[in-house]
């Protein structure tokens, strides 16, 4: 055996890359900052400072409180994620110092002797110096057939071994190493795909691009009646901060960002923000049924002499690290006797294993239906499978050979898997909520649909074994049964495909690196805990707990996100949508834009600002309804169209501009009052209490209008306060009317 010395690990290279996949605390605060809102806000502000009403400025300290607020819950969530991080990482058995020791993939150094094993990532390249194995190089060809591997062939990173053991000399770590040669391209920070995000884009898109025109139409107008140069500035600044809902992507971030704060409490590792949404939206959850609702820890139930005699020995040539060799070889005493001609690792392909014995012949070592001894085992083992027990075969051929034929059957082994807690709720509550569950696993359909029934899912559910199904009844199978036993990986993956073709948004849990295509394949992935290190680099969730509810604290943490956000993003646009029609308004008909910069601080602190704040973090387990950009534009425009009538209705009859002024401001801060009215129902305490003081602050908005920004000579007459009151007469009868039609 071949081991390294502790100064030559010290002198080597470690396997460490420097090009973090990960965003940098200093990379969180500069995209926060120098974001296109940001930059638009800046242009404004430089404009509205050459005016010198400095206190037409505060709209910037909105912008920087904002953002500071997300820079600091973002990096708060990445530092809680990174730490959670560090219990994930995948150990691997190395050759120091005359043993063999388990140390972290980065801990991994050039010239290294590395143990690979079933289930394992490789971590480095390298040559195989003893042992053969076979590896799927999906994750860098795209190609899912498995390849053999023995000594003195060649093994690049990114390689999943999917069968066999072997010892391998490490040639190359870090940066040096082919996956991360292979993905420097994609090394930058990516966002996960995002129907709320890019949604969100398109707005903001539309919305830049109509800026600048109305702007410029703006100022022409206002030099053509003669306007001095601040009022020209001050009221086009005043429609173009109102036309940009600062604030709503960043609070999207925050938004996702606490929630993978949340989860990581409950220890769950979030490793693509924006996949938190997509859970919300998840109506297929795919199970595979070890590690999932079973712990994946087996026991052997039962086990006759002649068979544990065999094993003893059996066993004994296979490094093989999977839930049933451990526990066999932990309930058994191990021995090597034998003269050994070949051995044929057990793959996920296959469902066996195989030893050529000199003298003896060939024993196989598996499941019976793929031993073709389905009619020979005794109907004791069969019930046994349906009471979701693991029954594995023992068989031998006086032959040497490979293939499992005319074996002769020697006996089985029964082994059983410790269903999770609090499976039965969850099944239940998931069924309450319309997602649908599909149980995969590669253990006999019986076997499974006992377990499962045992753990609380649907008594009545279907199980079928997909070694028998016909390529021409897949897609017809995998919508009608629930429970799927005998699944190959590449099953896995095309079932995904299935689902999603017939427009289900799937999630997909796994353990083993056979899960590793469906993962990839799923629109959201998660790896149990305990799960392979090829499993875990794929998932955009990876568990490091085993309790099964914590899928329900996942789900409801998409729900609370993009309910939430349906919400306030309303309250964004509904100013949006006044300012850019009632500035087209202003440019058609000559009339004065109602609101200064300050004004609009004022109301978009009072009725968007502080309510979407707490809005958004309050619990919202609601199903999520699939049209949510009719509902978030239904509600800006009624909002926003609401409030353009009555302020161009103030306009023609209200002919003194400060108190046109107080009117508008007064008519804007109701406007949005309603609004949030709407947008918060069902009411509660909480949200009654928010209420009470928005309106105190709408008040006082209105006073400080009145003593300091307008300085409006009071009283009104009798004939403004009629206005007013009609005004905001039509206001309230607006949002009563359309909030019926719209319901």
């Amino acid at each position: 055996m071949e081991y390294l010395t502790k100064e030559q690990v010290e002198k080597a290279k470690k396997n460490v890359d420097k090009d973090k996949t990960t965003r940098s605390t200093w990379d969180i605060i500069l995209s926060n900052t120098f974001t296109f809102i940001n930059g638009m806000v800046l242009v404004i502000a430089l404009f509205v400072a050459t005016t010198f009403r400095f206190e037409n400025l505060t709209f910037v300290f909105v912008i920087i409180i904002n953002t500071f607020i997300g820079s600091f819950q973002e990096i708060r969530s990445k530092r809680a994620l990174e730490n959670l991080q560090l219990l994930s990482r995948s150990k691997y058995k190395v050759n120091r110092d005359n043993k063999t020791v388990e140390v972290y993939s980065e801990d991994i150094v050039e010239g290294e002797y590395l143990h690979l094993n079933l289930g394992d990532q490789v971590p480095v390249d390298g040559y195989i110096i003893s042992g053969q194995i076979e590896v799927d190089e999906s994750l860098l060809t795209g190609e899912s057939d498995n390849i053999h591997k023995s000594k003195d062939d060649h093994l690049l990173s990114g390689s999943n071994v999917v069968s066999g053991s072997c010892l391998l000399k490490v040639t190359a770590v870090g940066s040096d190493s082919y996956i991360n040669q292979f993905a420097q391209k994609s090394k930058k920070f990516k966002k996960y795909p995002s129907e709320l995000r890019d949604n969100l884009n398109k707005i903001l898109k539309i919305i830049s691009l109509l800026m600048i025109p109305i702007a410029i139409l703006l100022v022409l107008r206002g030099m053509s009646e003669g306007r001095s140069y601040n009022s020209i500035v001050l009221s086009t600044s005043g429609a173009l901060i109102g036309m940009i809902p600062e604030g709503l992507m960043l609070l999207v971030s925050v938004s996702l960002a606490v929630s993978a704060y949340k989860l990581s409490k409950k220890k769950v590792l979030v490793q693509e923000l924006y996949c938190v949404e997509t859970l919300a939206r998840v109506d297929t959850l795919c199970f595979d049924k070890t590690g999932t609702i079973t712990t994946g820890q087996m026991e052997v139930v039962e086990i006759s002499d002649k068979v544990e005699e065999v094993l003893k020995n059996y066993l004994s040539y296979f490094d093989d690290e999977n839930a049933t060799s451990i526990a066999l070889k932990n309930y058994l005493s191990l021995e090597k006797s034998w003269q050994v001609r070949k051995i044929g690792a057990f793959s996920s392909k296959n469902k066996y294993s195989f030893i050529q014995v000199e003298g003896e012949g060939t024993y196989f070592f598996g499941a019976d239906e793929f031993l073709n001894l389905s009619d020979s085992i005794p109907v004791h083992y069969q019930d046994m499978k349906k009471q979701g027990l693991r029954v594995l075969t023992l068989a031998k051929s006086s032959d040497y050979v490979e293939i499992p034929e005319n074996l002769a059957y020697i006996g089985s082994v029964v082994l059983s898997d410790k269903i999770k807690e609090n499976t039965k709720e969850t099944f239940e509550y998931f069924e309450s909520q319309d997602v649908s569950i599909k149980i995969i696993s590669g253990d006999n359909h019986l076997a499974v649909l006992g377990v499962a029934i045992k753990a609380g899912f649907n008594p009545n559910a279907k199980a079928i074994d997909m070694s028998k199904v016909k390529l021409d009844d897949f897609e017809r199978v995998i919508l009608e049964n629930d429970i799927f036993g005998r699944v190959t990986p590449t099953q896995k993956e095309a079932m995904v495909e299935v689902l999603q073709k017939d427009k289900k948004t799937v999630a997909m849990s796994g353990d083993g690196v056979n899960d590793v295509l469906a993962l990839k394949k799923a629109d959201v992935s998660f790896a149990m805990n305990g799960a392979t290190s090829a499993a875990k680099s794929v998932s955009n969730i990876v568990f490091l707990t085993d309790d099964f509810s914590v899928f329900y604290d996942i789900l409801m943490e998409g729900r609370r996100v993009i309910n939430n956000i349906q919400k306030v993003a309303s309250l964004f646009l509904t100013k949006t949508f006044f300012s850019i029609i009632f500035a087209v308004l202003s440019i058609i008909f000559a009339l004065k834009f109602p609101f200064t910069p300050i004004q609009f601080t004022l109301i978009s602190t009072i009725t968007i600002g502080i309510p979407s704040f707490f809005l958004t973090f309050e619990e919202n387990k609601n199903k999520v309804k699939p049209d949510f950009m009719k509902s978030v534009m239904t509600n800006a425009l009624v909002g926003g169209g609401t409030l353009v009538l009555a302020v161009l209705l103030t306009n023609i009859f209200i002919n003194d501009s400060s108190k046109l002024g107080i009117i508008c401001i007064s008519l804007a801060l109701l406007n949005g009052l309603l609004m949030i009215v709407r947008v918060s129902r069902p009411f509660n305490r909480y949200k009654l209490v928010l209420l009470m003081f928005l309106t105190i602050a709408a008040v006082m908005a209105v006073v400080i209008d009145v003593f300091y920004l307008d300085k409006s000579q009071l009283p009104f007459t009798l004939y403004d306060f009629v206005i007013a009151g009609l005004m905001m007469g039509l206001v309230i009868l607006a949002h009563f009317i359309l909030d019926k039609k719209v319901k």
